[in-house]
């Protein structure tokens, strides 16, 4: 990344100049920069399924991670595409490192830190803290008695020190365990991901970022998700049998096993349906409506068999967050129909369900939430058990979402990263995602008015991605499959730049004009706008 990128489009940018609200139109040289890279990530996706070995995938993933980064040297948004895709390969379940990630480091790498100033300050001081609260973690352990309990004990008090095993001594397996979970949960999500999406610059137009969310996100994973229900192979197991074979919790697809159990698929399922359902609601083309509108179906009837009660509950949460930052920049006409339709084509949608879906999903309802449940406190008492054993261990024992002394998953992100990597770390993950959701209430709610409709479909999209996660996250575990983890950071990440991403000339000089000489500032002053106003 050059310096002059960052002269030319550094973060935020264009929120000093709102742009009209106006129907998208078609974007030239959308082949060869967006339906390229995508074919080339899906023919990655397609062929990780016919190769069963996780490190063998590892290290083709590097190989094509280094191709794909000298062939789309002069086309970043290319590349963030070809990424993008990445971050939905079934593979990632097994690898050690996320392939996304791998094109990450390279970037990194190779550009010496390229992209570090384009990182919001957020990103920064919160990769700062977990670091910090990491390296302290690894610092208490040292001098921690490496007599640890037996694997059955269910005494907390002796926590279960970084890298050592419960037999006593230290392993090679042990170690490399944490460095990838450090490297996957706590340099993904709080550099890397950022990382990838800080390319995504304004020399590309709002409409072609929406079909890039569209096409380099959203599709990759809804479609997999279809056809391993509809062609893989189910793995049977006591609670898909006792459902009725409804809820699957995994599909052999190919050499690979497509993981559908609620706790795992609920949370990407949530954001997958907010993102969708933001750009089904925005004015955008009518094509894109109707794709965006095919994956929110196709997500929403997946969440719906699988029986999650937290993630449809997340989901709904997030799309009352769009509706209510959309009331802003809708018409009042635009809106009521949008209420009548949208909850018209719900209601029918529900009626023409086959019956037993209808009373596997009431059953799972009322299992959890109705008037007689009794599994309301299952999460409750997972909650207090991990949170009393963090209060005794608050500076970390290691990544494992499963606590052995406590014989348990917490069922909650913030739980799981305060005991692996100390309190603090879970306060700042905790903050993480309800920050961007504030990011994207405040961009969405205070822009200027009128606002290009790409632009604020990508807003609404973030906004809702970020509820969902941040209330999912509550009560599941992101962090219990890669796949799912680093696909819902990455719609958050690329709606968060590419929202903001400025492609309005007199963003662009106005911004020359305070960085580069004289000249340069007297041709900025004379530059003239070029947008039409639209009402919707």
């Amino acid at each position: 990344m050059s310096a002059m990128d960052d002269v030319l489009n550094p973060p935020g940018g264009a929120e000093a100049h709102p742009e009209p609200v106006a129907q998208a139109e078609p974007v030239e040289g959308t082949l060869h920069t967006l339906l390229i890279p995508f074919g080339a990530g899906m023919a990655v996706n397609l062929l990780s399924l016919g190769i069963a070995s996780p490190y063998a995938m590892m290290a083709i993933g590097l190989l094509i991670a280094l191709v794909a980064m000298f062939v789309w040297a002069d086309r970043p948004y290319s590349w963030v595409v070809f990424v993008a895709v990445s971050a939905g390969n079934p593979a990632n379940y097994g690898t050690p490192i996320s392939l996304n990630l791998y094109s990450a480091s390279l970037f990194f790498v190779l550009t010496r830190g390229g992209g570090w100033k384009s990182l919001p300050k957020m990103v920064k001081l919160a990769l700062f803290f977990v670091l910090l609260s990491m390296v302290v973690s690894v610092l208490a352990s040292l001098s921690a008695d490496l007599a640890v309990p037996s694997i059955h004990t269910t005494d907390v008090s002796r926590p279960r020190p970084w890298m050592v095993t419960w037999s006593g001594g230290a392993t090679l397996e042990t170690m490399s365990s944490q460095l990838v979970s450090i490297t996957n949960y706590l340099l993904g999500p709080f550099l890397f991901i950022p990382l990838i999406f800080s390319r995504i610059k304004g020399d590309h137009s709002p409409e072609l970022l929406v079909k890039g969310l569209l096409f380099a996100l959203i599709l990759p994973t809804v479609f997999l998700f279809m056809v391993s229900r509809s062609f893989g192979q189910p793995i049977m197991d006591a609670t898909s049998v006792t459902e009725g074979m409804l809820n699957v919790t995994a599909f052999r697809l190919g050499k690979i096993d497509v993981q559908m159990l609620r706790t795992q698929v609920g949370i990407p399922l949530a954001a997958l349906i907010c993102a969708s359902f933001a750009l089904a609601v925005s004015p955008l083309p009518r094509w894109t409506r109707l794709v965006a509108t095919g994956c929110l179906v196709t997500a929403g009837y997946i969440l719906l068999v699988t029986g999650s009660v937290g993630s449809t509950l997340a989901s709904l949460a997030g799309i009352t967050v769009i509706l209510s930052l959309s009331l802003r920049h809708f018409s009042i006409k635009r809106y009521v129909v949008l209420l009548v339709v949208g909850g018209g084509l719900a209601l029918t949608t529900l009626a023409i369900l086959p019956q037993n879906i209808q009373r596997y999903a009431t059953s799972r309802y009322e299992l959890r939430v109705g008037k007689n449940s009794s599994s309301t406190a299952d999460r409750a008492w997972r909650w207090k058990k991990a949170f009393n054993y963090l209060t005794e261990n608050p500076s970390g024992v290691g990544w494992s979402i499963y606590v052995e002394p406590l014989g348990t998953y917490p069922h909650n992100d913030y739980l799981t990263y305060g005991i692996a990597f100390g309190m603090v770390c879970g306060l700042v993950y905790l903050l993480y995602p309800s920050s961007m959701l504030f990011s994207f209430f405040t961009f969405a709610f205070f822009h200027r008015k009128p606002m290009n409709a790409s632009r604020l479909a990508l807003a609404l999209a973030g906004a809702g991605v970020s509820t969902a996660i941040f209330i999912n996250s509550m009560s599941d575990h992101l962090t219990a499959n890669r796949w799912y983890f680093n696909l819902a950071w990455s719609l958050i990440w690329y709606c968060y730049f590419a929202s903001r991403a400025s492609s309005d000339p007199l963003d662009i000089k106005a911004m020359l004009s305070r960085e580069l000489p004289f000249a340069w500032k007297e041709r900025a002053a004379h530059a003239e706008p070029g947008h039409r106003r639209h009402r919707l």
